[in-house]
């Protein structure tokens, strides 16, 4: 072949090659077109059957999540009952057994404390004074105190019954 024939077969042949390459990026180009149009239809109908479906669940969800939370409620309870009993019998079963005062007890001692002051005013208020000073300096001047205060004892303990009754009691 001659090189005018050469070159003239070559130029068909890249002219054809162009032309076949143009033609597959075309329908490459229209492919991808397509596939975003198919993306775009179904990518719709997927969302709204997903919505679709989301809407059937709801009743469903709600009540797991009602049934979740009513399981961590009563988880947290029984955690909470648990850490009570361990600080009821850590803490203040010890401390009950150490026979510490409580607010009561004071409170109540406190009143009594007022009642005796109370009756220590009246006595020493209606001349019953010497007779309570000469109790007592008798009891200290005697070896056995605990004789001498009894009468003392006794009047105040009568006294006290009659007036009101008794703030010490076992708690």
């Amino acid at each position: 072949m001659s090189k005018t024939q050469t070159t003239l077969v070559d130029r068909l042949g890249n002219e054809q090659l162009m032309t076949r390459t143009q033609e597959s990026v075309r329908k490459l180009w229209l492919c991808g077109l397509g596939a975003y149009s198919l993306a775009a239809q179904t990518g719709a109908q997927a969302f709204e059957t997903l919505v679709k479906e989301g809407k059937a669940l709801r009743p469903k969800a709600r009540r797991q999540i009602k049934e979740s939370s009513a399981e961590l409620v009563s988880t947290a309870n029984e955690s909470i009952d648990r850490g009570e009993q361990l600080l009821k019998s850590r803490v203040l079963r010890p401390l009950n057994s150490m026979l510490l005062a409580s607010k009561r007890d004071v409170e109540q001692l406190a009143d009594r404390l007022r009642q005796l002051t109370t009756e220590v005013r009246k006595l020493t208020a209606t001349g019953d004074a010497p007779a309570v000073r000469k109790a007592v300096a008798s009891a200290r001047s005697r070896p056995n105190a605990k004789r001498a205060a009894a009468p003392v004892a006794e009047s105040t303990a009568a006294h006290d019954a009659h007036d009101a009754p008794t703030a010490l009691s076992a708690s």
